[in-house]
């Protein structure tokens, strides 16, 4: 994505914020903003959007690129109102348009490319992946902001829930084994996990497993509503291939479905199906990645 101009890029947190900074030192970052406080502690939506105007006072900026995680989304909407500026999400192809900005968003369900354009400044979310990642060095200037105070909040962190350690985040997984409605109890998703572990795969699930049935976390939900996934080999067992789920997972490289139904949406995205019971199938596709990759 090249857009020309100036790059200024903004890092909340509070205490020292120079390792963070010297991640985004790569080429076109002409200026790295730090904002430390401790209202930033725990990035709740209220201080981050009041840091962001500040900075946005200070470079006057055309542009917001925010990521388009459920966090950055809820950003971008409230930045967008605070700044009364334009705001576009999921933009996949983003240009200077204008005065403004012409964008590429996938509609519904990824079934469509709808264009659309800001009249003036605008706050933009990026998918995931959508772009190459910037691999060059650069020298950006670092700025401490030191006039930062939050606005009066009436909502306050309570307490997190730390990820196991060791986890690895279904984002940057390169093989995925994910579950539905096919599995009748919770107890028997270990026969995935016995597969993921042969195959070194993380376990994800589609949206009843995670947010309906909360068998599984909902950080591993793949799809519209959860994480838009693209590693080498996504397996999919138990399930049907709702277009919300598709939508997160049909970049894969290697797609292969497990199903009972022989119509199930699922096949038409995979490259390798199976239809039968996932019960004796994925115990005996355990046991036949072991065999393989025991030689």
């Amino acid at each position: 994505m090249q857009l020309g101009g100036p790059l200024s890029v903004t890092v909340l947190g509070s205490g020292d914020l120079s390792a963070q900074t010297k991640k985004l030192s790569v080429g076109g970052v002409s200026n790295v903003y730090e904002i430390s406080h401790e209202s930033l502690d725990h990035l709740l939506a209220g201080p981050v959007i009041d840091a962001l105007e500040i900075v946005s006072k200070k470079v006057n900026p055309d542009l917001f690129l925010l990521s388009s995680t459920k966090r950055g989304k809820e950003l971008a909407g409230r930045l967008a109102a605070r700044l009364k500026m334009g705001c576009i999400p999921d933009a996949i192809k983003l240009t200077p348009q204008g005065d403004g900005f012409s964008a590429d968003r996938l509609v519904w369900g990824g079934n469509a490319i709808a264009t659309v354009s800001s009249k003036g400044g605008a706050v933009v979310t990026i998918p995931q992946r959508a772009y190459e990642r910037a691999s060059s060095a650069g020298n950006p200037s670092g700025l401490k902001v030191t006039d930062f105070q939050p606005k009066t909040s009436k909502v306050s962190f309570v307490g997190k829930k730390e990820k196991p350690k060791g986890q690895v985040n279904i984002k940057d997984a390169e093989i995925i084994v994910s579950a539905g409605r096919g599995f009748k109890k919770k107890e028997d998703l270990v026969m995935l996990e016995n597969l993921a572990s042969v195959i070194n795969a993380v376990v994800g699930a589609s949206r009843p497993l995670t947010s309906d049935l909360g068998w599984v976390s909902e950080d591993r939900q793949v799809g519209l509503s959860g994480t838009t996934v693209k590693p080498k080999l996504y397996i999919a067992v138990g399930i049907s291939g709702q277009i919300q789920h598709l939508t997160g997972m049909r970049d894969s490289k290697v797609i292969v479905a497990i199903n009972t139904d022989k119509n199930a949406p699922i096949f038409q995205e995979c490259d390798y199906g199976i239809v039968g019971d996932l019960y004796p199938v994925i115990p005996e596709l355990t046991k036949d990645f072991k065999a393989l990759l025991s030689h």
